[in-house]
């Protein structure tokens, strides 16, 4: 994991908070993203908060297919997806009220 951050591919504009709740019904367009918290990065950082997202299933069979699904359809590298969810999902669980289900999705992910 520590070979991620020096070894980013092309750095594009992520959303970084892109997960079910900051996705709503839009009159102008089908869908609206909101509240982002913008960052350059590769894109296979950007699949974290999709990934971790419980809201939009909560087992371990959720957070794969999530992944699988993403990076396969984005043609990301399944691998580097992986260990950025990984590496997200631990900081973002640092003060949350989620830390049970952080910990929990942080776990699966090792296991993958």
């Amino acid at each position: 994991m520590n070979s991620l951050p020096g070894s980013q591919g092309e750095q594009v504009l992520l959303h970084q908070d892109l997960h079910g709740d900051n996705v709503l019904s839009a009159h102008r367009e089908p869908w609206l993203a909101i509240d982002p918290k913008p960052l350059a990065g590769e894109r296979e950082f950007g699949l974290a908060p999709i990934v971790r997202s419980f809201e939009l299933g909560p087992t371990r069979g959720d957070v794969r297919h999530r992944l699988d699904r993403l990076s396969s359809e984005l043609g990301l590298d399944r691998e580097r997806a992986r260990l950025w969810c990984l590496a997200q999902t631990i900081a973002w669980s640092i003060g949350s009220d989620y830390i049970q289900r952080h910990i929990e999705t942080a776990t699966w992910l090792l296991e993958m």
